[in-house]
């Protein structure tokens, strides 16, 4: 057998199932950075369900809201059988912002194999999905629950005790303790920006001037951080923010989509300069197609 062959053997198929194209983008660009991988993506569950007849992947990474038929609802369809008898049993890694215990307890009894909260690490995701190739669970079939079997098992062997210092990691690249102080003040920057975002209302313009500061609060404190793609991004939606004024309408996917690449770009860390140059590369891109198609909208 050549080594071509037996490198191709061990090559991981990933399916990523989102309709969100910038969080697409860096669920893909993330899973890249492993080794040995094929990412293919598609956009709804729909086409996820059509797709495993022509792609057959490992493993299958789905967000969890998409209009028509979620991730949750998806991971059903495939455990009774809808994509056919050699998929029921496709380990499923679900990506979501939601996080209570009552959606976790929800997704396990849909089937899924891992769960990842938003605004993920590399590391995080990465972790989930290597452990989803290397533990197999034995597969439950019964009136009740179809899917992996639902108990946890104890890692043995790492420790994972508590650390010699407060700000230890496991992550020997991880970011230093100051970095990650002010990375954290810059996510409670985009909270506040989106709760101000969510009360706006058109012609206000004192609400448009809070949120002017804050967005330049935020700009500060990236350059107080030397953080050049942060400081890129904040920069980018102070600038939309003051350009549209208080009299026109926000766009809500533009700024959205600044808000989504600050919280990626806080999260993941320094060393991982390729993939946060992708986050804020996608959301240039993003943001020009948006507002040209604004722009001819208006015309």
């Amino acid at each position: 057998m050549s080594d071509r062959r037996t490198k191709a053997q061990k090559l991981l198929r990933l399916l990523v199932v989102d309709d969100k194209p910038f969080q697409r983008r860096l669920t893909i660009e993330t899973l890249r950075t492993m080794r040995a991988v094929v990412v293919e993506h598609v956009e709804s569950a729909d086409l996820c369900v059509e797709m495993l007849q022509f792609f057959q992947p490992d493993i299958i990474v789905t967000t969890w809201d998409m209009p028509g038929c979620d991730g949750v609802a998806m991971t059903q369809r495939i455990r009774a059988g809808e994509a056919g008898e050699l998929y029921r049993r496709m380990p499923v890694v679900l990506v979501t912002e939601r996080g209570r215990a009552s959606d976790i307890a929800r997704a396990r009894t849909a089937g899924v194999d891992e769960f990842v909260q938003v605004p993920f690490s590399t590391s995080t995701l990465l972790r989930r999905v290597r452990e989803t190739q290397r533990r197999s669970r034995d597969f439950v079939e019964s009136a009740k629950y179809i899917g992996p079997c639902r108990r946890r098992r104890a890692s043995g062997g790492e420790y994972d005790g508590p650390r010699r210092r407060l700000f230890d990691t496991n992550d020997k690249n991880a970011d230093a303790p100051e970095v990650r102080i002010r990375k954290g003040m810059a996510r409670m920057y985009c909270e506040r920006i989106s709760t101000l975002l969510k009360a706006l209302q058109p012609g206000d313009a004192a609400a448009v001037r809070e949120l002017g500061l804050t967005c330049g609060q935020l700009s500060e404190l990236a350059s107080d951080m030397k953080d050049r793609l942060l400081m890129s991004a904040s920069s980018s939606l102070f600038n939309y923010i003051k350009g549209v004024g208080s009299d026109a309408a926000l766009n809500a996917e533009v700024v959205q989509a600044h808000l989504d690449a600050m919280v990626q770009l806080a999260e993941l860390p320094n060393y991982q300069v390729e993939l946060r140059q992708t986050v804020t590369q996608q959301l240039t891109v993003m943001v020009t197609k948006k507002l040209r198609q604004a722009g001819q909208a208006a015309a």
